[in-house]
Parts: structure tokens; sequence; C-alpha cells
């Protein structure tokens, strides 16, 4: 019987997402994110909207690349409050559009 020995180099694939290669396809994910994001984001002012964007800068340890909505109530719009009115109803639901956008990018997203 032959005996397959594998060796792993496993600090050269800790750092294949650092490789130019990979992180332009984590950009244009990430850019894909964004325009999903912004097709479904909930428009009042329109401010959360046009806020949102990828990151220009990936992790510098890790080489993630990150898409924001940086105005101080995104998470309200994301997440929702337990705001209630009178009945007892939530007026402020979550609306998910990052998780959202993320998931139909093909994403992974963390809460």
């Amino acid at each position: 019987m032959t005996t397959i020995r594998i060796d792993l180099d496993e600090d050269a694939i800790a750092n294949l997402v650092h490789d130019p290669a990979v992180q332009a396809d984590l950009a244009a994910r990430a850019d894909a994110v964004v325009g999903v994001a912004k097709l479904t984001a909930p428009v009042d002012t329109g401010l959360y909207r046009d806020t949102i964007h990828r990151v220009e800068r990936p992790d510098p340890d890790t080489g993630a690349v990150h898409v924001d909505a940086p105005v101080h109530y995104a998470i309200y719009v994301e997440y929702g409050t337990r705001q209630t009115d009178r009945n007892g109803r939530r007026i402020h639901l979550p609306r998910h559009v990052l998780g959202n956008a993320l998931d139909a990018a093909g994403g992974d997203h963390h809460a």
C-alpha cells in the first residue's frame, strides 16, 4: 500500500487573504453587498442609505473587508428597537439591511 503524506504550509494559507487577487475579489464582493444594501435600505431622509459604503482599507491583521453604515442609528435600522406603541407592537422593526445584503451576495455574516 502506498502512503500519501501531505504537508500544509499553514502560514502560507493564512496569508492568502492578503494576496492582491484575493483582496480584489473581496472588494468586489463587498461592493455587491453595498449595492444590494443601498437598493433595499429604508429611506426617510436618505442619510442611512447614502452612508453605506465599503471601508477602503482591509483589516491589516486579518485581511477582512468591511461594509459600514456609519450613522448613529444604523444599529436600530439593522436590529430594530424594543420601543412599542400603545398596543404593544414594536415601532421600529428590524430591517437587517446589511445582513440580508451580505446573504444575497453569498457572504457569511456575524452578528
